[in-house]
């Protein structure tokens, strides 16, 4: 380890108190060490690397072409990618871990596929899975609503958007739940090349028998005459599963919770229920701030941040939870202002990487929102504020469960 990195301040992004409570490090780290030491076990790859934890920092890695996700060739994964799981190999192939010009060649034909008016035709499907969710919670009254409401919301969109059977929702259900809880074991990539079966044999279905569905017009994205392959429409299938469930549940378990910390917030919502559609949920989003780090960018040259010497092929992390809390960005950035305006968060990251699902996102949000408002004037936390956990994973935040009582 160099002197310079010998020097700074270090942070376990993995420890608890940077999972639960990660504020107060971040501030100091703002202040005083924008540019620091970090280590995380799945995050950066085994090794260390450098925190930014500016906003106008975070920005740059992803804006500046001096700064790639392509993991394959700029880390020795390239090397020995055949000894990876089936699905990590596909997963380093698809859009989130390529530059320019192979990023906005699939970002170019999955645009084609996933565009706004496809998001917005959902709008009654969502709202009816909200509704029949809540009537759900209604009826138990107690519940966990992490894994009885928030994850189950966009686990019922993405499985109608990819038209999986009724009778296969169930299992595709307990597939997607068994692959987030065991991600960080070899039991996980069984579940996740289970999944994978699936979804093969949904893009043949849909080979053969097209409908109006999101794998149909994923197979026919055509762009000069340039399709994406098999393989590859299949890592785009279990990529939008991956990074659209999950963020989405945290945002929702976790504007619950804000919510509930703030009565005067939550009053205002359901005093003026049209801010979700305005300024409200985008306060949401920079509070909770539901993916927490992104993607770690790989420095293709040496180069400096704020005086700090990065060495090519250094990893470096940009902390979007603090990014969204920076005192030279936002005024009072700890506090919860549903009217706050401008809100220049970065909760759907920033360039070229921005999140392709940004509209579903938002979308899934306002409607649980809204109707978990409507349908139920009272929200009170079963469990001690203390005892609530957030999940052990470095690059998404969100609550392990919330446990509620709605009526």
């Amino acid at each position: 380890m160099s002197k310079v990195i010998a020097a700074m301040p270090k942070t376990a992004l993995d420890s608890r108190e940077m999972l639960d409570d990660p504020f107060a490090r971040l501030a100091y780290l703002r202040a005083h060490a924008p540019v620091s030491w970090a280590t995380a076990s799945l995050l950066l790859h085994g090794k260390g690397g450098y925190l930014l934890a500016r906003y106008d920092d975070v920005v740059t890695i992803h804006s500046d072409e001096r700064f790639s996700t392509d993991v394959v060739k700029y880390t020795s994964v390239g090397k020995f990618i055949w000894l990876l799981p089936p699905t990590i190999r596909m997963l380093t192939q698809t859009m989130v871990f390529k530059d320019d010009p192979d990023h906005k060649r699939l970002r170019t034909l999955v645009h084609k596929a996933f565009t706004p008016r496809f998001v917005r035709a959902m709008t009654p499907e969502i709202a009816a899975i909200a509704d029949r969710l809540a009537d759900e919670v209604k009826a138990k009254r107690d519940v966990d609503l992490v894994h009885e409401f928030a994850v189950k919301l966009p686990l019922a969109v993405i499985a109608s958007m990819l038209g999986v059977a009724d009778e296969d929702r169930d299992r595709f259900q307990m597939l997607v739940e068994k692959v987030s809880s065991e991600s960080n074991t070899l039991r996980g990539f069984a579940t996740a090349r289970k999944l994978v079966k699936l979804f093969e044999a949904l893009v043949e279905e849909r080979r053969l028998r097209p409908d109006d569905g999101l794998i149909s017009e994923l197979v026919r994205a055509n762009e000069g005459g340039d399709r994406l392959s098999h393989k590859e429409t299949i890592a785009m299938v279990f990529l939008l599963l991956l990074a659209g469930h999950d963020t989405t549940a945290n945002l929702i378990g976790s504007s619950v919770l804000a919510l509930i910390e703030h009565p005067d917030q939550q009053a205002l919502l359901r005093e003026q229920p049209e801010l979700l559609e305005t300024t409200g949920l985008e306060e949401l989003l920079r509070f909770t701030s539901p993916v927490a780090d992104g993607a770690t960018r790989l420095a293709t040259e040496d180069l400096e941040i704020r005086g700090v010497p990065i060495p090519r092929g250094s990893q470096v992390v940009g902390s979007i939870v603090s990014a969204n809390r920076d005192e030279a960005v936002f005024d009072n950035p700890d506090a919860l202002d549903l009217t706050r305006k401008p809100n220049k968060h970065l909760a759907f990251a920033f360039g070229i990487h921005y999140c392709l699902g940004h509209q579903l996102a938002r979308l899934e949000g306002r409607a649980a929102l809204a109707t978990l408002l409507e349908r139920f004037p009272n929200w009170e936390l079963t469990a001690p504020r203390e005892s609530l956990r957030y999940k052990p994973t470095v690059s998404l935040r969100g609550l392990t469960e919330l446990p509620i009582r709605m009526y």
